[in-house]
């Protein structure tokens, strides 16, 4: 439910068919042009060419159409989203069949009306009633104009119903290829999202396969469980718990993502104005819905408007019957249960052949169903039969630098498996950081397994060069969250590690644990699982990666790269909303401070809105300036920032605010100029795939390096898809990289190397990764600290890479 402005302080309600019309029936924006104005190719060179598949296909349209809009009334009004379609279509004849109608208070048709208002009558079913239909033209549309790609996706929208699929939140799912798991009371709903907009290569439809998960439990029932665990602090846990969670509706099959719990609030208590008088939610579902409220003592879930609910006139927030969604997504345990992720995994990991052919079967299934043939012939319109065919090139490999390695040496590896563990097994890190004074606290009757752990440890920490002496144990006799959090307070701060070893992964106690390193009593620390400890046959594995770990929170170099730029600063940020402080969220900053991005500088600052977020991204980018001028005696002379966290709707925020914001911090300490900068936006969440075309049969996942910067890119962008790792199940997923400030000089090769070779430099993972380092270690620092911490880490800590 979502909707109109009611009575009461900060709460909002209408019902859920109205607001469908009102968001919908806005203008479309002109696209934001943000390729910089001295960048005369978007357009890579260099690298090796590879043929590559793509999930886009071609929309063939006419060129010289006029579109007619007009803005819909209903006399008496009328909710219903499904009844204003009816009554439309008893019309349909009035615009010769060729019309789009958005379900609320606009239609596009290639028919122009006779008069400028047009009445016409339809009769309402459920209950004969005769309803005034008043068309009222606003606007004529050509066809290039950007609004045409909004029609375009609307007839899309259309052509998915046309084909029996189901809408659920804002993707379409196919009710007959649900997978029920019995076993897990889950759900999984086969679906696709398809998306139209103009690119290089023309005017094009993206396709992707989605998975929606859905619980058979309700919000209710997850609040009666959290009410059952502990009762008196029912209102605190439940607040910890349900926000951030996304429902799904049951009456409506929208999803909502839960900002808030209203406990001064039930379905018997909320009122909201309708139709000159008042009802509450209780009696509002049964008369539109047919639903009977079981407990009209329940709280309600809150959900703030969105982003895209303010631009289209919402700004008031939704409330939900917690009795009435269905919860979505997997709960911690599930998650952390092997088996059914398995299960799981062998449903929803789909590889390059299974996902060409379901797209195949799509587009057939598409453009033979004679409902959506004539809609899209009325229009003109028609879709290419294949998957459009592009050119890619594939990177270097690079050379992976350990100790006494110069430029000229360096260790290769096999770039098509985007791991280079097995190649710096036996080498010396690149600089390693030792372990004179540590100490492990742990459970006493868990003696042999840390004895055990410990002879691994220094056994694994000599070819990696790490000195590592005998901690100092502190064993402790039960497991109670106080007892470890006592003992961690008692460590001496001449201690330069601790290792605390729990026997499972009771999130209360291990983010305590970690409040008091990296908040209170800063030191750094590992906390490690018993249960990871007893795997005997990968013992030695753990504890190599533990030891580069540990190394590597004191400052140690663990591997490096060459990266020829001379004095470069490059920077990641990231946001995450703080699970525990209610309206807040995490900006986390991480810059290099080394020519070869293998030391870090990082802070976090809280912001609420985003003019707070973007001022507190400008000062920590003048903080991280003057550490690197610190580290280095002198300021960058070249800067890139990679933002991660940008959703499509929030790229204008950024472009006009956050860079205004970093020009005149930058100003602020040095000659405008004289540092060279560029911004990117960084895109993990894509709807691209691409694919390998080794034979016309067997299309496969293309290597790490490959990057596609023509056809598929969008014409108003400075932007390229990156494949930067492997995959070893499923489809890999490209990074999308939009440029939208540049006054570095480089080339776009240059910039597409800059973000591979920083792919390799995450120390927790010897191979590639989806994103570049500052951005995965920003992302690792937001959500330890808006999950675990819920405050800002130290200051005596912003050198290490303590987070990890």
């Amino acid at each position: 439910m979502s909707g109109r402005r009611i009575g009461g302080p900060g709460l909002g309600y209408v019902g859920d068919e109205q607001n469908e019309g009102r968001s919908r029936s806005r203008g479309c924006p002109q696209p934001i042009n943000t390729i910089p104005s001295n960048v005369r190719t978007t357009a890579g060179e260099g690298g090796t060419s590879i043929r590559l598949l793509s999930n886009y296909y071609r929309l063939i349209t006419p060129k010289d159409a006029i579109i007619h809009a007009y803005r819909v009334d209903f006399e008496p009004p009328v909710e219903s989203v499904r009844m204003r379609r009816e009554l439309i279509l008893q019309n349909k004849d009035l615009f010769d069949t060729a019309y789009v109608f958005d379900g609320g208070n606009e239609i596009k048709s290639l028919k122009e009306l006779n008069s400028e208002v047009t009445t016409v009558t339809g009769i309402r079913k459920s209950d004969n009633e005769q309803i005034a239909i008043t068309f009222r033209h606003t606007s004529t549309v050509a066809w290039g104009h950007p609004e045409m790609m909004r029609l375009y996706n609307t007839q899309m929208k259309r052509n998915l119903q046309n084909i029996g699929m189901m809408q659920i939140g804002r993707n379409y799912y196919d009710k007959n290829e649900r997978k029920i798991l019995p076993r897990w009371k889950l759900q999984i709903w086969l679906g696709i999202i398809t998306a139209i907009n103009e690119h290089d290569g023309g005017i094009l439809m993206v396709n992707n396969i989605v998975h929606k998960v859905v619980r058979s439990q309700t919000a209710y029932e997850m609040l009666k469980e959290i009410a059952h665990a502990d009762h008196q602090k029912f209102r605190a846990n439940a607040r910890r718990e349900l926000p951030g969670k996304i429902v799904m509706a049951n009456y409506n099959n929208k999803t909502y993502r839960i900002d808030d719990i209203v406990f001064d609030k039930n379905p018997t208590t909320f009122t909201f104005d309708r139709r000159g008088g008042t009802i509450n939610l209780k009696d509002y579902y049964l008369e539109q819905h047919n639903m009977v409220i079981q407990d009209e003592k329940q709280p309600l879930l809150l959900v703030k408007p969105t982003e895209r609910d303010r631009r289209g006139g919402q700004d008031q927030p939704t409330m939900l019957v917690p009795e009435l969604c269905l919860m979505t997504g997997l709960t911690d345990a599930m998650r952390s249960n092997i088996e059914l992720k398995k299960e799981m995994c062998s449903m929803t990991c789909t590889d390059p052949t299974r996902r060409a052919d379901s797209l195949n079967s799509f587009i057939k299934k598409l453009t033979s169903n004679e409902k959506v043939c004539r809609e899209m012939a009325s229009w003109n319109l028609h879709f290419e039969p294949n998957i459009i065919e592009l050119p890619g090139r594939v990177l270097p490999a690079e050379k992976i630098f350990m100790l006494g390695e110069g430029d000229g040496s360096g260790t290769q590896y096999n770039q098509k498996y985007g791991s280079f563990e097995r190649e710096i097994r036996s080498k010396n890190m690149r600089k390693a950081v030792g372990l004179d004074t540590w100490a492990i606290v742990c459970l006493r009757r868990d003696k042999q397994i840390v004895d055990e752990y410990c002879s691994t440890l220094r056994r694994v920490s000599i070819p990696l060069g790490v000195n590592l002496t005998a901690p100092k144990i502190i064993p402790l006799d039960n497991d109670r969250t106080s007892t470890y959090v006592e003992a961690c307070k008692k460590i001496p701060a001449i201690c330069q590690l601790v290792n605390v070893i729990v026997p499972n992964g009771n999130k209360d106690r291990y983010d305590a644990i970690k409040k008091i390193f990296c908040c209170e009593h800063p030191m750094a620390s590992q906390v490690l699982t018993t249960r990871v400890l007893q795997k005997r046959n990968a013992l030695q594995t753990i504890c190599t990666k533990v030891c580069i770990q540990m190394s590597v929170k004191l400052g140690a170099e663990a591997w490096a790269l060459h990266i020829p730029v001379k004095y470069i600063m490059v920077v990641g940020y990231d946001c995450y909303h703080d699970s525990a402080r209610r309206g807040s969220s995490v900006g986390a900053f991480v810059c290099s401070l080394n020519q070869s991005a293998t030391r870090w500088y990082s802070r976090v600052t809280y912001h609420q809105s985003r003019e707070e977020m973007s001022g507190n991204f400008a000062m920590q980018l003048t903080n991280g300036l003057k550490e690197y001028a610190s580290f280095n005696g002198k300021l960058p002379n070249r800067l890139v920032i990679y933002r991660d966290g940008v959703g499509e709707g929030q790229i204008a925020h950024v472009y006009d605010f956050e860079m205004a914001q970093i020009k005149t911090a930058l100003n602020s300490i040095i000659e405008p100029g004289k540092i060279l900068w560029s911004f990117v936006i960084v895109t993990k969440r894509v709807n691209a795939r691409f694919f390998h075309k080794v034979d016309a049969r067997s299309p496969q996942n293309p290597p790490p390096g490959t990057v596609v910067d023509t056809v598929v890119t969008r014409k108003e962008r400075y932007d390229f898809y990156l494949i930067s790792q492997c995959v070893r199940q499923g489809t890999v997923n490209p990074t999308m990289y939009n440029i939208i400030e540049d006054t570095t000089g480089w080339r776009p090769i240059h910039h597409q190397q800059i973000a591979y070779k920083l792919c390799h430099l995450y120390f927790n993972w010897a191979g590639t990764i989806t994103l570049p380092a500052p951005c995965q270690y920003a992302k690792k620092l937001a959500y330890l600290t808006g999950t675990s911490l819920h405050g800002e880490p130290h200051p005596q800590l912003s050198n290490f890479l303590f987070f990890l």
